[in-house]
């Protein structure tokens, strides 16, 4: 069975609360703003990995704000590198200049989260 099935994978962008004056009733609910990935692509067949790409509208990003407990979990994302790494690519912008990404399914970064806890 696949367990990405129905997934949608997003870039959260900033995670928030409403000021007050704008909360109906007394829910203040955390709220995350976040770029969409187009749905989960079949498995690249060298690597087993699905592929994502970013979702636009109009040329731009596609954007949403969500409740912050509509999220499952983190994921981990690495950029498709073609024949060659575009030498301008560093860790702070590759996700901002990167097309494609590969879905890594070989990493559970909720488990090596709570595995790396110091209490």
């Amino acid at each position: 069975m696949d367990t990405v099935l129905g997934v949608r994978v997003a870039q959260v962008r900033i995670i928030f609360t409403l000021p007050r004056q704008f909360l109906v009733g007394t829910n203040s609910r955390a709220l995350a703003y976040v770029e969409w990935f187009m749905p989960l692509r079949e498995p690249d067949p060298s690597s087993g990995l699905h592929q994502v790409s970013r979702s636009t509208r109009q040329l731009h990003r596609n954007a949403a704000v969500i409740h912050l407990d509509e999220m499952v979990r983190p994921c981990h994302l690495i950029p498709k590198m073609g024949p060659s790494v575009d030498p301008g690519w560093t860790s702070a912008n590759v996700y901002e200049t990167a097309h494609d990404f590969y879905f890594n399914t070989f990493i559970d970064l909720e488990t090596f989260c709570i595995s790396t806890r110091s209490d």
